[in-house]
């Protein structure tokens, strides 16, 4: 299923491991992993041989780290805007997966503050899997796969998200249907009336899903969409939530969409 996967590595540190554990990627199909860090166009210093040296001798000692996993590893290091050069290299190598992490609380934060991982989600169409980094190592074990909540809004452009939680399904312990009630639907039929068709239709997605894998709990939320979300999968210790962006054509595909985009923050 992600046979080939691009990982952001500019925000790990050199005598760190980037992967503790790749079992479970490696059950999804991964065989391929590339390595990417990107050197910020608007630092002069990017622009050395001394940094872009620097830059790849770091992704051969995780390379280097990573020997052994029975995987094709390549690294690659760019000049440019993190997300723009991430998205493009992606596309170019017809990458299946882009895996964006970080090391350290502190350094989280601060990437999520910034407009690297909401600029990617807008501008690639590759699934991208964004795991938070804790503690003195850096570690990506892929182990969020397991408990998959799923967001769905029923419409066209959360097909790509309902085909990805669909793949994952199998491998999955729990899976979670969530969909939060339209208050203008309500507005329009009842809210009676409302929760039936989203029960009719969350049943119909949960039959979509594979009889080999759990079977999918489903979760009919009322109140802000982000919020209720969150608050879910919290309560039910998702360890990954699955949820599609807003584009569609040319124009729409760097409209994210106000909850995926508060789900992300």
């Amino acid at each position: 299923m992600f046979e080939h996967v691009v990982v952001a590595a500019h925000f790990a540190a050199a005598d760190s491991a980037l992967f503790s554990s790749l079992d479970e990627l490696r059950a999804l199909g991964t065989r391929k992993l590339t390595l990417v860090d990107v050197l910020r166009s608007q630092y002069a210093e990017a622009h050395s041989e001394e940094a872009r040296h620097q830059a790849r001798n770091r992704l051969e000692e995780e390379k280097s780290a990573l020997e052994g996993q029975d995987l094709e590893i390549d690294v690659e290091v760019r000049t440019g805007q993190p997300a723009h050069e991430l998205a493009l290299l992606a596309r170019a190598r017809g990458a299946s997966l882009i895996l964006v992490g970080s090391q350290g609380e502190a350094r989280m934060r601060e990437f999520l503050r910034g407009s690297t991982v909401l600029q990617l989600a807008r501008r690639t169409s590759v699934p991208t899997l964004i795991e938070p980094i804790a503690g003195a190592r850096h570690t990506v074990t892929g182990q969020g796969f397991k408990r998959i909540l799923l967001a769905t809004d029923f419409s066209p452009r959360a097909h790509a998200a309902e085909q990805m939680a669909i793949g994952l399904a199998e491998t999955a312990e729990r899976v979670l249907l969530a969909h939060t009630l339209d208050d203008d639907l309500v507005d329009a039929i009842g809210r009676d009336a409302a929760c039936a068709q989203a029960r009719s239709r969350l049943d119909a997605l949960a039959g979509r899903f594979p009889s080999r894998g759990p079977s999918p709990e489903l979760f009919l939320l009322e109140g802000d969409p982000a919020d209720t979300l969150l608050d879910t999968a919290r309560e039910q210790s998702a360890s990954l939530v699955v949820i599609g962006k807003r584009g569609g054509g040319p124009v729409d595909e760097l409209l994210l969409g106000a909850t995926a985009e508060r789900v992300l923050r």
